[in-house]
């Protein structure tokens, strides 16, 4: 027999023992506002699976024609192709075993290779902007089997390859011209022919003096002569086969970055907008 639910709270097994009231629930505490300046975050959705299938399709498609651009770049750019000559430069006798002063001489004459001094008459001669050919040539020293000697790779790029080819010719001749201007041979020539003439005028006192360093200058000269040109043609200059730009595999990968970019940029917004509660 049930108990209706006055008689219900008012059965012993609801009263409370003596002398022990019955434990309340304690209130549900109060909401708090947000604070002041704090929005709520709104909450998103998750993207159905026909709107994830479109965002895949879409960013295939942008990473596809970045690629394809990149492939493609290189049929529209005018190719570039490297002339290339090799010189071959002997440190001084003085300069070697020392690997300081002989990385200084070989840094000296890259220098030289790019100076006006070099490509100025080249330029002028061949009707070339002196700012272009500068652009244009780059030096690498390459080792060779000897310490003491090393190879200059100058490099001369230009969309016509015969160009290329005379450009990187005049450049070594010029080069070789302006080496023996300023060589040990000349100094020691330079040395010689002042001391022969303080010697011609000389009084019999300072003749002994004189005569011996004639005689130093002329053995060292000699010595220039027997090893042979500090600087000369190691090979001549010659078009290398393959462009050196534009190169394909850099530009579709530059292509695939830019598509990969530009599908984050314009494809995030969109996921955003479609997940907004």
């Amino acid at each position: 027999m049930g108990l209706n639910p006055a008689e219900w709270r008012q059965s012993p097994a609801r009263q409370s023992p003596p002398g022990r009231p019955l434990p309340r629930r304690p209130p549900a505490p109060p909401l708090r506002p947000p604070a002041p300046g704090v929005a709520q975050q709104p909450r998103r959705r998750r993207l159905s699976r026909s709107r994830q299938a479109w965002l895949w399709v879409l960013a295939g498609f942008l990473v596809g024609l970045g690629t394809i651009g990149g492939l493609a770049l290189p049929l529209v750019l005018t190719p570039q192709y490297a002339a290339r000559t090799l010189l071959q430069y002997q440190v001084s006798t003085d300069d070697a075993g020392d690997t300081y002063r002989t990385g200084a001489d070989f840094a000296t004459q890259v220098a030289l290779l790019t100076s006006p001094a070099v490509l100025g008459p080249v330029a002028t001669a061949n009707n070339v902007a002196m700012d272009d050919l500068t652009r244009r040539v780059s030096v690498t020293v390459l080792s060779a089997n000897s310490v003491d000697s090393e190879l200059l790779q100058v490099d001369v790029t230009n969309p016509d390859r015969a160009t290329g080819v005379t450009l990187a010719d005049a450049i070594a001749k010029q080069y070789l011209v302006v080496t023996r201007a300023t060589g040990t041979a000349a100094v020691i020539q330079g040395q010689l022919n002042d001391a022969r003439r303080q010697l011609a005028t000389a009084s019999a006192a300072t003749q002994p003096a004189l005569q011996i360093r004639v005689a130093t200058l002329q053995g060292q000269l000699d010595t220039v002569h027997m090893t042979g040109e500090q600087a000369s043609v190691a090979t001549p200059a010659f078009s290398v086969t393959a462009p050196v730009s534009p190169q394909r595999l850099l530009t579709t990968a530059a292509g695939l970055l830019a598509g990969l970019v530009l599908a984050v940029l314009l494809l995030t917004p969109l996921a955003r907008r479609w997940t907004r509660a």
